[in-house]
C-alpha cells in the first residue's frame, strides 16, 4: 500500500513537472522565435559580408555542440535541474553582450555569440532529459506536448515580429532576457527532484557495477551506437551547409525583410504546432527508423521547392517566391515534428547511466561535423550560385535515406 501511495506521489510530481516545462517551453518559444528571425540579418548588418556572417552562425553552432561531453559530465554529477538553472546567467550575458556590440566592438559580438550558445547548450540538453525523466512509456508524446508548446510560443515570437516593423533589432534581444528571467523563476521554484531521491541507491550500485571501458570507446565499438553517431552527425553536416546561412541568404539573394522572413517562418510554427502531438504518437507507433525516414523525405521536398522557386523567381516570376517559400516550410515543419521525437528519444537512451555524458559525447561530433557548414554554405553561395548549397543537401539528404534503410535499426 506505501508503494502504491508512492508510485501516485511520484506521478503527480513528474506531472507537474511536466506542466512546468511547457509552461517554460511556452515562454521560450515565443523568445527564441523572435531572435532566430532578426538573428541573422542583424548580423550580416553589422559585418556587411555573407561570408562573415555565416563564419559567425557557425561559431555559435559549434558552442552548441563542442561543450557536450563536459555538460553531460557536470549534468550527470550535479543534476539536470541544477544545470537548468545555471545556464540562465549565461544565457542572459551573451544576449547582453550581443546587445551592445555593432561593427566597432566585433569582439562583443564574437564572445557574446560564444556564451549565449553555451547558455543554450545547458539550457536546451537538460531540458530534454527532464522531460525523459518525467515521461512514462509514451516518450514520444511527451515530447510532442513539450514542442507542441514551444511551437505554439514560436507563433506569437513571429507574429510579435510581423506587427512590430518599427521597433529595433535590439528591442527583441531585450524582450529575450525577460523571458529568460522568467523561465529561471520556473525551474528554480516548480521543478521538484524529490521522486529521484529514491532511486539513488540503486544508481549507486548500478554504477558500481558498470564497465569501466570509456565511452568514447564504446561508441566505435558498438555497431548500434556507431551507426547513430555516424547517422546524426551526417544528418547535422548535410543540412548544416544550407541553413547555417538559409536567412541571412534570404536577405542578401532575394532582399527579403525581416518581416517578410518572420511572415514565412510562422506558417511552419503552425503546422509544428498544430501536428507535433500527432506526430509524436505516430513516432511511439511506426517506430524510430520509419519517422526518421519519413523526416528526411520531407525535408528533401523542402529543398527541391526551394530551387524549384528560385529558378522562376530569377526567370521574372517573381510573385511565386513568398508563397513557394511558404509552401515549402509548411513541408518542411513534417520533417521537424517527425525529426525531434525521433532524436530525443535515441539520444537520451543511450545506455543504462551516464546517460548524458553520452548524449554530450554524440552532439560534440555532431559539432565536428557542423563546424565546416557556415564557411561552406557562404562560399557556396558567393562563389557558385544561391542553389549551390540546396542541391548539395538535397542529394546528401538521398545519401541518408540510403543509410537509415541499410545500417539503422529500431
Amino acid at each position: 500500500m506505501n508503494d502504491l501511495s508512492t508510485s501516485k506521489g511520484n506521478s503527480r510530481v513528474k506531472s507537474r513537472n511536466i506542466l512546468a516545462l511547457c509552461i517554460a517551453k511556452l515562454i521560450h518559444g515565443f523568445g527564441a522565435s523572435m531572435f532566430n528571425v532578426v538573428y541573422q540579418p542583424f548580423l550580416l548588418d553589422i559585418t556587411n559580408s555573407l561570408f562573415i556572417t555565416g563564419v559567425l552562425v557557425t561559431l555559435g553552432s559549434v558552442m552548441q555542440f563542442l561543450p557536450m561531453p563536459l555538460v553531460g559530465k557536470l549534468s550527470d554529477r550535479i543534476g539536470h535541474k541544477t544545470t537548468i538553472i545555471a545556464s540562465i546567467p549565461i544565457y542572459i550575458l551573451g544576449l547582453v553582450l550581443i546587445f551592445i556590440s555593432d561593427s566597432n566592438n566585433i569582439l562583443y559580438l564574437i564572445f557574446g555569440i560564444v556564451m549565449f550558445f553555451l547558455g543554450f547548450t545547458l539550457n536546451n540538453m537538460n531540458g530534454q532529459f527532464l522531460v525523459a525523466e518525467n515521461s512514462g512509456s509514451s516518450k514520444g508524446l511527451m515530447y510532442s506536448l513539450i514542442f507542441f508548446s514551444f511551437f505554439l510560443g514560436s507563433i506569437g515570437g513571429n507574429a510579435f515580429v510581423i506587427f512590430s516593423k518599427s521597433i529595433s533589432t535590439r528591442v527583441f534581444f531585450l524582450i529575450f532576457m525577460g523571458i529568460l528571467i522568467v523561465e529561471g523563476v520556473i525551474f528554480t521554484f516548480f521543478l521538484s527532484t524529490k521522486w529521484k531521491k529514491q532511486k539513488a541507491d540503486e544508481l549507486i550500485n548500478e554504477d558500481l557495477h558498470s564497465k569501466k571501458e570509456k565511452l568514447w570507446l564504446q561508441f566505435f565499438k558498438n555497431p548500434r551506437m556507431r551507426s547513430i553517431l555516424i547517422f546524426f552527425t551526417l544528418d547535422i553536416f548535410i543540412y548544416g551547409i544550407s541553413f547555417s546561412i538559409y536567412n541571412g541568404g534570404l536577405r542578401d539573394y532575394y532582399h527579403l525583410t525581416t518581416v517578410e522572413i518572420s511572415f514565412i517562418v510562422i506558417w511552419m510554427n503552425i503546422t509544428n504546432m498544430l501536428f507535433q502531438i500527432p506526430a509524436g504518437r505516430i513516432t511511439d507507433k511506426l517506430g524510430k527508423k520509419k519517422s526518421l525516414i519519413l523526416s528526411a523525405i520531407t525535408g528533401l521536398i523542402f529543398f527541391i521547392i526551394n530551387i524549384i522557386a528560385s529558378i522562376l523567381w530569377s526567370n521574372g516570376m517573381t510573385f511565386v517566391l513568398i508563397p513557394s517559400l511558404v509552401v515549402a516550410h509548411i513541408i518542411f515543419a513534417f520533417s521537424i515534428i517527425t525529426f525531434i521525437p525521433s532524436e530525443q528519444i535515441i539520444l537520451t537512451d543511450l545506455g543504462k547511466n551516464k546517460k548524458a555524458e553520452s548524449y554530450g559525447i554524440v552532439s560534440f561530433i555532431r559539432g565536428v561535423g557542423f563546424i565546416p557548414t557556415g564557411i561552406i554554405g557562404a562560399l557556396l553561395i558567393e562563389n557558385v550560385h544561391y542553389l549551390a548549397p540546396f542541391i548539395i543537401t538535397s542529394i546528401g539528404i538521398l545519401v541518408e535515406i540510403w543509410f537509415l534503410f541499410k545500417f539503422f535499426h529500431d
